[in-house]
């Protein structure tokens, strides 16, 4: 079985993984605020995210926009030339637009089959779970392994975000306003947890010693009961002290710096903490 595997770019995966695991990114598009749409990929393999990023931050009425249905059946129609099966990883949960026009370009593309994958990750989670999965892609026999091994990713997955966004609900982690991580530097950082496919908050507080202290005992506590094989991280500069003492409990492990994708950038902002273990 010869499969490709189709991630959008909210899928924080290291660009180097994709010839690796046979992954194609599919883009976001930037409209900036003289209308002009910017494309963040630039080619079938190559995305130009970091460049998007900055041009939003210098840009606040720049609006994102989903890949849409044309884009996914023409790449899976590409694909479809060269591979029997494909993988496309997305989220119904944190972008459930993307998710849709997936399923929507499925049913129009009869040429390969297409298997349309679930989860509710964010950010250094997110590429944590597609890196996870495509490993094991490489090797299965068939769809309904691969599905099993999905579930018990998300089963096995564990994340903290912490972030000023108090947008972030509980249940989807979306944001009401794309340009709420404009907010004032009075509010409390927010320590959001994902465990077994779901996302909670954990507490609020002007604190982040508190706030990382939490991290570090539920980290302290992994490493005593389980094996942590691999780590996948993304913070802002200025919690770099605080990442370094995460990643010393657990230095044991495997750990990977998390490109920042368009999403994560518009949902947590500038002042932010993501950190996902296995």
């Amino acid at each position: 079985m010869k499969t490709a595997v189709v991630i959008d770019t909210s899928r924080e995966l290291n660009q180097e993984l994709y010839t690796l695991y046979n992954v194609y990114p599919i883009g976001y598009i930037v409209e900036d605020s003289k209308g002009k749409t910017h494309n963040e990929r630039s080619q079938i393999q190559k995305i130009n995210t970091s460049e998007l990023i900055s041009l939003v931050k210098r840009d606040n009425n720049a609006r994102i926009f989903a890949p849409n249905i044309k884009e996914f059946v023409e790449l899976y129609t590409y694909l479809a030339e060269e591979y029997d099966s494909l993988i496309s990883i997305h989220s119904s949960l944190v972008t459930p637009a993307v998710f849709d026009n997936a399923l929507v370009a499925k049913k129009l593309v009869s040429e390969i089959k297409i298997d349309i994958i679930d989860t509710h990750t964010l950010g250094a989670a997110s590429g944590l779970f597609v890196e996870e999965l495509v490993k094991f892609i490489l090797e299965a026999k068939n769809i309904n392994t691969i599905r099993k091994e999905s579930i018990n990713l998300n089963k096995h997955i564990n994340s903290f975000i912490l972030s000023k966004n108090d947008q972030l609900t509980t249940i989807g982690l979306r944001s009401s306003s794309m340009f709420s991580f404009l907010t004032s530097s009075f509010r409390p950082y927010t320590l959001y947890q994902y465990f077994h496919n779901n996302w909670k908050e954990l507490r609020k507080s002007r604190s982040v010693r508190t706030l990382f202290d939490e991290i570090r005992n539920s980290a302290e506590i992994v490493k005593k009961t389980k094996d942590i094989h691999n780590i996948y991280y993304s913070s802002s500069w200025e919690f770099n002290r605080e990442l370094k003492s995460v990643l010393k409990i657990l230095s044991d492990s495997k750990s990977d710096e998390s490109p920042h994708s368009l999403v994560t950038y518009f949902l947590l902002g500038k002042n932010y903490f993501d950190f996902a273990f296995i």
